[in-house]
């Protein structure tokens, strides 16, 4: 019996299945809370993160924390419900798993009005044109009406608002800017503009109020496309922490009595720089101003979490100088002091394995898959153990049988290094794909078979890695394969053709295996 006769599996995996991004989840909430798996790390991951925005809150001050967890852990999903359980919906608070933390922090949260800016920061010039840019496009999607926030600067704007004043003459300038009488309940963002006032802003310092509240109306009355411009030069803004500062004005003004910024993928945003030294210095002191700043005026507080993968010394290729490398390491660690941790359990991926992955069809199919389990495991003897891990049981290798513990592991090592598409759960059902017409009820799925994977289609990260992963790919194609294609008298290619369980399949999946404990060494189960 074929194991798909037991389990679901699909026909084909493509490159968006199982990757939610952080906007998909947002404005899609009913497939995010249907596929999402709720463990008791988990309650306790949801529980420090609200614990943060509380006390962000209660205490008026900027908070922030970094969301850990390896590719494919649901960092995105993770924020996705978040953002829905200060949301207040219904489905989400429906879940049984989460009712002791909505039941903690409901008092503390009941009635109280958040602003959820989600971030994509893959592309962004720069952290101005990210977050700052970020907050303008969100507020205009949920507040067209509002006005702009005074993140903008520029004293060409400022000319070339005089220059249009005399063209147009006052009435017709002034009318198109706002008067007084177009408050519309947004207070002194809003105030209204005379020509006193306009007059006095020209000669204020460029970063004030009354001068940066002039460009933010002036291009939102007579110049918008110059939002755009800025975003995609990441120039035009105001220095990064009043920037903050004044998203967190806008804010107040707008009803809110906290804000939380959601940042995903900006620590792929900077291992996506990484040989600019120069840039990842400038912009990365700038990740401490989210929650410390010299001069901090946020009636609305701020909470910051930050989606992270891995340490970014881990992306540093051989291009990098020792000295730089030490100074950056000193850097990031002075940068990550300043935030608490909320880290997503590897673990966790084996209960969504199981749950998204590997459920039977029906109980009789899910008796047949224990009965055979129990005849793996006997049959195993000592190996039991090393396919195990040393942080499973037997329950835990039951519930991603016929994946093992041990091959989730190295999974997780290997996928932290590709690009985010290849997270871990598509990698696993791409596996379970290719793998159907020929796995068998009883079989247990050889770590050997993630390499065919990981083969091909995105590349690691860094430079380093991406040497790193031709070389082995290179060894074993030209190398490797080959001697074992001789060895059993195969001409070139008659290897994948052969029966499963052709002995030189085996010897290949050996081989395959020796290959991916070297791309991972530091997993329990290859080291050695």
């Amino acid at each position: 019996m074929l194991l798909k006769d037991l389990i679901h599996i699909p026909e084909s995996v493509h490159k968006s299945d199982f990757v939610i991004s952080l906007a998909d989840g947002i404005d899609n909430p009913e497939a995010v809370i249907d596929n999402y798996v709720v463990t008791d790390q988990l309650v306790d991951c949801f529980r420090q993160a609200l614990s943060l925005i509380v006390s962000t809150i209660e205490g008026k001050t900027s908070k922030g924390a970094y969301l850990h967890g390896s590719f494919g852990s649901g960092k995105s999903h993770f924020m996705a419900i978040l953002h829905l359980l200060l949301q207040g919906n219904p489905e989400v608070r429906s879940k049984p798993e989460l009712a002791s933390v909505i039941a903690e922090f409901d008092d503390k949260l009941k009635g109280k009005k958040f602003l959820l800016v989600p971030y994509h920061m893959v592309g962004k010039a720069s952290m101005e044109a990210g977050i700052l840019g970020g907050y303008v496009d969100h507020v205009r999607k949920l507040h067209p009406d509002a006005p702009t926030p005074s993140v903008y600067i520029g004293d060409r704007i400022l000319e070339d608002a005089k220059k249009n004043r005399a063209l147009m003459g006052d009435e017709k300038f002034f009318e198109g800017l706002g008067t007084a009488e177009d408050d519309e309940g947004f207070g002194d963002l809003a105030a209204g503009w005379t020509a006193e006032r306009f007059d006095a802003a020209l000669g204020a310092p460029a970063d004030s109020g009354e001068s940066r509240a002039l460009v933010s109306d002036y291009i939102d009355a007579y110049a918008s496309a110059l939002k755009d411009q800025a975003a995609a030069s990441g120039l035009g803004y105001v220095e990064f922490e009043k920037g903050l500062n004044a998203i967190s004005q806008h804010a107040k003004s707008l009803g809110y009595d906290g804000m939380v910024l959601l940042l995903d993928e900006l620590i792929l945003w900077f291992a996506s720089r990484m040989q600019d030294q120069n840039f990842v210095q400038a912009e990365g002191q700038k990740i401490a101003k989210l929650v410390e700043a010299s001069d901090a005026d946020r009636p609305t507080p701020i909470a910051s979490l930050i989606a992270r993968q891995r340490d970014l010394r881990d992306f540093l290729g051989d291009g990098v100088p020792g000295a730089d490398q030490l100074n950056f390491g000193d850097s990031l660690q002075w940068w990550e002091g300043r935030f608490d941790e909320i880290r997503l359990a590897d673990t966790n991926l084996r209960a969504i394995v199981e749950k998204r992955l590997l459920r039977p069809k029906d109980a009789g199919a899910k008796g047949q898959l224990d009965a055979a389990f129990d005849t793996m495991a006997s049959k195993a003897g000592n190996a039991l153990d090393t396919l195990m891990t040393s942080d499973a049981d037997r329950k835990a290798f039951r519930s991603v049988y016929p994946f093992s513990p041990a091959m989730i592991d190295t999974l997780v090592a290997v996928s932290a290094y590709l690009q985010r598409e290849r997270t871990a759960l598509r990698l696993l059902a791409q596996l379970l794909a290719d793998k159907g017409s020929e796995l068998e009820v009883g079989d247990l799925v050889p770590i050997g078979d993630l390499y065919d994977v990981i083969r091909e289609g995105e590349e690691p990260f860094s430079d380093q890695l991406k040497r790193h992963f031709q070389s082995a790919r290179t060894l074993c194609a030209h190398k490797l394969r080959p001697m074992l294609e001789a060895e059993h008298g195969l001409a070139e290619g008659e290897l994948d053709a052969l029966p499963a369980r052709h002995i030189a399949r085996t010897g290949d999946r050996l081989l395959k295996t020796l290959i991916l404990a070297s791309l991972v060494p530091d997993v329990t189960p290859s080291r050695g």
